[in-house]
């Protein structure tokens, strides 16, 4: 039976599970939840910008900007 620790917030706990299965949010709760914390500020830095061409929306540039998605 899983449960979220105490330290993530229910969507920080969510991701967790998705990325490393039902032991992950467990290995270090503090460390995943700041690195959660770090990642949603990238996202809004970019959601608070234009998202003009090359960009189709702002989940592109998102994914750009983490190097998920290539442009040129």
């Amino acid at each position: 039976m899983n449960h979220k620790p105490l330290q993530m917030t229910q969507k920080v706990y969510e991701v967790a599970l998705q990325t490393g299965g039902s032991f992950f949010p467990d290995t270090n709760t503090a460390l995943l939840q700041k690195f959660a914390e770090n990642i949603v500020e990238e996202c809004a830095k970019i959601a608070n910008t234009d998202a003009s061409f090359p960009y189709i929306d702002y989940g592109d540039k998102i994914r750009a900007h983490f190097g998920l998605k290539d442009y040129v």
